[in-house]
């Protein structure tokens, strides 16, 4: 039985309802939540290991502010947006925000639950696997990762990256100078599940913005047309 602890954050209680419903077979312990003011007094007093949060609370774009919020203080645990805005610019908002995942209302109960079995046994895979290295650092060419304060440095300079950005960094330095697929990308970044190449590309685009001098003549992640992406810590 799990005992992981989640805030479902949603204005609709029939929606929180549903969720719940969905989950309770896991034995995940879920909090909830209507607003951005009563989830910053839960967090004062709880710490979780994974949010889900709408986008429209009291008010339109409420859930983008409040994952800006807990980006501030946990620059890694996971966020799934579960949210009734489906346009393009609306999941991109949410993951430019620091999302990991965006589904769409309605939503399927089993769907949702293996998302979040999925994501918080990713997290976990994570963290035990952080806890067996020798060293806290990464370095490779004009970059160094600490793994301790999850923080980028290029050229001894602070790079401030959201969650999934800083997970892709890590896995990308950590396998400097080959090349990978969309596929494998996603399975080891993301933790598997049906391929998302539209999520990946506007990952890609914002690590590039942050890192690279020129991202638009991309020097340090580099597409192989046809194959996928590298990483040349050194550049090109």
């Amino acid at each position: 039985m799990r005992n992981e602890k989640i805030l479902v954050v949603d204005d609709d209680p029939a929606i929180r309802r549903l969720i719940w419903k969905s989950l309770q077979s896991t034995g995940i312990l879920i909090y909830q939540s209507e607003s951005v003011e009563k989830t910053l007094d839960i967090m004062s007093r709880v710490t979780f290991d994974l949010f889900i949060l709408d986008i429209s609370l009291e008010h339109e774009n409420d859930g983008y502010h409040l994952a800006q919020l807990i980006r501030e203080q946990d620059m890694v645990v996971p966020i799934i947006f579960l949210s009734g805005k489906k346009n393009e610019e609306d999941i991109i908002n949410g993951l430019e925000v620091g999302a990991d995942y965006y589904m769409t209302k309605p939503f399927l109960p089993n769907l949702l639950k293996a998302q979040v079995v999925a994501t918080l046994n990713r997290g976990k895979v994570l963290r035990n696997h952080k806890t067996v290295e020798n060293t806290n650092e990464i370095i490779e060419g004009d970059f160094r990762f600490d793994k301790s304060r999850y923080q980028l440095f290029k050229k001894d300079q602070p790079i401030k990256l959201s969650s999934k950005e800083i997970k892709l960094i890590q896995f990308f330095m950590e396998n400097p100078d080959q090349v990978f697929t969309k596929e494998q990308i996603y399975h080891s970044v993301w933790g598997g599940g049906e391929l998302d190449a539209n999520t990946i590309m506007v990952f890609i685009n914002h690590l590039r913005n942050k890192i690279e001098d020129d991202p638009k003549n991309a020097k340090y992640i580099k597409t192989i047309w046809g194959l996928g992406y590298t990483f040349l810590p050194e550049g090109e």
